[in-house]
């Protein structure tokens, strides 16, 4: 599979993590957002950030 990651993408996904570093409120709802998100959403660009940045999260 290709690299699609776009140079903004990875600064909305280091943004998300930190955000998420910061607040416990926000890495709770990105883990919901996780279990709820539809497949269309999870493929957007923004769901791809949101994807990675919660799996940075439990390294």
């Amino acid at each position: 599979m290709a690299n699609t990651r776009t140079e903004s993408s990875v600064s909305e996904t280091a943004s998300i993590v930190q955000q998420a570093k910061q607040y416990q409120a926000f890495r709770e709802q990105l883990l919901m957002w996780e279990k709820r998100a539809s497949e269309c959403d999870r493929c957007s660009v923004m769901g791809e950030a949101v994807r990675y940045a919660i799996a940075l999260l439990w390294e």
